[in-house]
């Protein structure tokens, strides 16, 4: 290529850069003219709010039984399988009972002899009662005497306890269901010699397991920040993976007291009722159950992605054309007043005044940038990598995601401390003359929507600050990577070597 061509296309890149420049600049204007109309924005507006903890669980019935014999030896009969629905006495399995009726036999043929020992006992003793009193005989021969009906009333007893454990023993023989229910597993086959429950070390041969399947449940793990909220009675709402278009109504059982540990999260089980008359449920399905916290119905809402703490608000003023300190001015003059417990009026809020809890602002900060960058998902940390709790919807129960610059796991839930109302966050508010940061009171949130109870009137919008928020994010990232790069030896901004001359760099 011929030199005044280079210059030529050189020349031309270069305008293109100013122009592009150019453009930018008159599309922000001093102090962000023309970001108030790059915006997304959502107007305020009445919405049914529940707040809900939602995970995943697997049915299994409530009563498992497992069936064993007591006797040994080799099975004769077994007219039930698999899926067999039985009734209480049904029977399950015959054991072979040559061996418990010969030795019935031979307890019955010596409880026989010893009742005729006895009776023959009792007579000479009746005798030897009389001629004692005549002294026909001596004492020693009465004493004998007694001694032999005592003994035949002893054998007597003996052989009537021997005869009802061998009547046991062939009772146990026989097999029969304990309560109506379904056959559940089998281990056992016909001709198979099994070994007894109470004779054997190892416990005895399991024959098979059933469950009664009009009563079952399911248990599901629920994280220890949203366990508080759930008590005996409550009522769930079940959805399986078999049924997906169809809910199962039923009731917390019970929270069990041990907790569960994985993966350092901690979770505690949950089991909730259901009733299963149509026999829809089977043990081992997996789904979801849903746990009503509480509802509001019928109430003014912002979108959760248009509502950021107040130190987010501050740093995300600049991408909304906004200044930092002129937003901090701004909100320090907004006073919210909040509500005592009786309704009565209390004490003003203002920047530095009334914050929420921590677990409060970290769970809006983690709800917030999930919905900014990886959608309904948890995460903890905000901008200073604090920690805070989210929630994720998700099917295993556990969800992870990463805040502005710190990364966390939540539960399934829809809140983790995001239902708590009185809560001071920030919103920005689309006006005629502009964008201008308001200090609200919320209420109950979910994924969606935050209550408001103050700051803001119905019908104005409110802006949407996913794409502020990347914005800032993708600002900041390329701030952290020119430091680090004017920090590295042999560039501009770093220090040279040999020498102690920087330029530009620290």
């Amino acid at each position: 290529m011929k030199p005044h061509w280079k210059m030529r296309a050189s020349a031309a890149l270069i305008g293109i850069v100013i122009v592009a420049a150019g453009a930018a600049w008159l599309a922000r204007g001093p102090r962000g003219r023309g970001t108030a109309e790059a915006v997304t924005t959502q107007p305020v507006e009445r919405h049914d709010i529940a707040l809900t903890i939602e995970a995943s669980g697997t049915i299994e019935p409530v009563d498992l039984v497992e069936v064993k014999s007591k006797a040994s030896g080799t099975i004769t009969a077994m007219p039930v399988s698999v899926g067999s629905r039985v009734t209480a006495r049904d029977l399950l399995v015959q054991i072979d009972t040559r061996d418990v009726r010969n030795q019935y036999d031979q307890t019955l043929a010596a409880l026989r002899a010893a009742q005729v020992k006895a009776e023959v006992s009792k007579a000479q003793k009746a005798r030897s009662d009389s001629l004692d009193a005549q002294g026909v005989i001596t004492a020693d021969e009465h004493e004998t005497a007694m001694l032999d009906d005592a003994n035949a009333e002893a054998a007597l007893v003996t052989a009537r306890t021997n005869l009802d454990l061998a009547k046991q023993r062939l009772d146990d023989a026989t097999v029969r269901a304990p309560v109506a229910g379904t056959v559940l597993s089998q281990s056992v086959t016909e001709g198979q010699v099994i070994s007894s429950a109470t004779s054997s070390v190892s416990g005895g041969t399991t024959l098979l397991t059933m469950a009664d399947l009009s009563r079952i449940r399911m248990r599901t793990l629920v994280a220890e920040t949203d366990v508080g909220n759930v008590r005996a009675g409550q009522r769930a709402t079940v959805t399986v993976d078999a049924f997906p278009n169809r809910t199962f109504e039923g009731a917390v059982e019970k929270v069990e007291p041990q907790a569960v540990v994985a993966q350092s999260v901690t979770n505690f089980p949950v089991l909730v009722s259901l009733s299963n008359d149509e026999g829809l449920l089977l043990p081992g399905m997996n789904g979801e159950v849903s746990l009503v916290v509480d509802r509001r119905n019928d109430v003014l809402a912002v979108p959760v992605d248009a509502v950021r703490s107040q130190r987010e608000a501050l740093v995300l003023a600049p991408s909304l054309g906004l200044d930092a300190d002129s937003v901090r001015a701004r909100l320090g003059r907004q006073h919210l007043v909040r509500r005592g417990p009786a309704g009565g009026m209390g004490s003003r809020d203002s920047l530095g005044a009334g914050r929420p809890s921590g677990a409060m602002r970290d769970s809006m900060r983690a709800r917030s940038a999930g919905r900014g960058f990886g959608g309904r998902m948890g995460g903890q940390g905000g901008l200073g990598g604090g920690a805070g709790a989210g929630g994720a919807r998700g099917q295993d129960g556990s969800g992870a995601g990463s805040g502005w610059s710190g990364n966390g796991a939540g539960s399934a839930s829809s809140g983790n401390g995001a239902g708590a109302a009185n809560r001071a966050q920030v919103v920005f508010v689309k006006t005629a003359g502009g964008i201008e940061p308001r200090l609200v009171r919320l209420g109950l949130s979910d994924f969606d929507w935050s209550q408001v109870i103050s700051g803001v009137e119905e019908g104005e919008q409110v802006v949407m600050l996913g794409v502020a928020q990347a914005q800032a994010t993708r600002t900041q990232t390329q701030a952290e990577v020119r430091q680090r790069v004017g920090n590295m030896p042999g560039t501009l901004g770093g220090s040279r070597s040999g020498g102690t001359r920087t330029r530009g760099g620290s």
